[in-house]
């Protein structure tokens, strides 16, 4: 089969690391089968996508909104909507992972707020009725729990896109663009073991010290739903 594509939005570390390591589980792939993109890089060109079975944008510590910027988050930024507009103009299987969804709501000519964040933990996620007919989150649970954590999501429904699911704080937390592209703001990628190394990672940023043993507690407490993942990656294996 053809590899698929990891786009990664976020500084090396221990959190992508273990990002990567997330979608080759729940994908149920081989090593070999996930190329990393990191795009904290100058690129000579877009990524030849018939290369590709399909495409994941990984989450990132980067805010949109923010006006001061540094160097690495730019040349993200400039990369990732670029290659949304890519994927979008090809239909081409993708799924992007929180800031993934929000890159391609920007790239399809959307706009994002802060009037909708959520708090670092588990969020239950409401499928719409489009979400219970579609062929790929169909498979899903209709209400399940996933782990979030943003200040930005999607202002509103960007031209031409279907919103498959919501949570009582986000409106928007899984879209999808034509037939084949897929966004979530929550994080199917995200464990047990994930979790607890991102509340580690953030601790003092999102939540004070006081706060740390019930919050990961309350993360480790529940099930958590990573079958977006399996079903985007067994539908556009190829």
């Amino acid at each position: 089969m053809l590899p698929f594509l990891v786009l990664v939005a976020r500084p090396p570390g221990k959190i992508a690391v273990d990002e990567n390591a997330a979608i080759i589980r729940y994908g149920q792939l081989e090593p070999n089968q996930l190329e990393r993109l990191d795009l904290d890089q100058s690129l000579s060109s877009l990524p030849n996508l018939s290369k590709y079975s399909g495409v994941f944008i990984t989450g990132s510590p980067y805010n949109y909104l923010t006006e001061s910027k540094s160097d690495s988050q730019k040349r993200t930024e400039e990369n990732v909507l670029a290659i949304c507009e890519q994927v979008l103009a090809h239909d081409f299987p993708t799924l992007g992972l929180c800031y993934g969804l929000q890159m391609l709501g920007l790239a399809r000519g959307g706009s994002l707020t802060r009037d909708y964040p959520e708090d670092m933990g588990p969020h239950t996620i409401e499928l719409s009725h489009a979400g219970k007919a579609d062929e790929l989150t169909g498979k899903l649970p209709e209400s399940f729990y996933s782990y979030a954590a943003h200040a930005e999501a999607l202002a509103s429904v960007p031209t031409g896109m279907q919103v498959l699911g919501s949570s009582a704080a986000t409106p928007v937390h899984i879209g999808k663009f034509g037939d084949n592209i897929y966004g979530t703001q929550h994080h199917p990628e995200i464990g047990r073991n994930g979790i607890g190394l991102r509340i580690n990672h953030y601790v003092g940023v999102y939540f004070s010290e006081e706060e740390y043993p019930h919050l990961l507690q309350k993360c480790q407490a529940v099930r958590v739903e990573h079958g977006l993942i399996t079903q985007f990656a067994r539908k556009y294996r190829s």
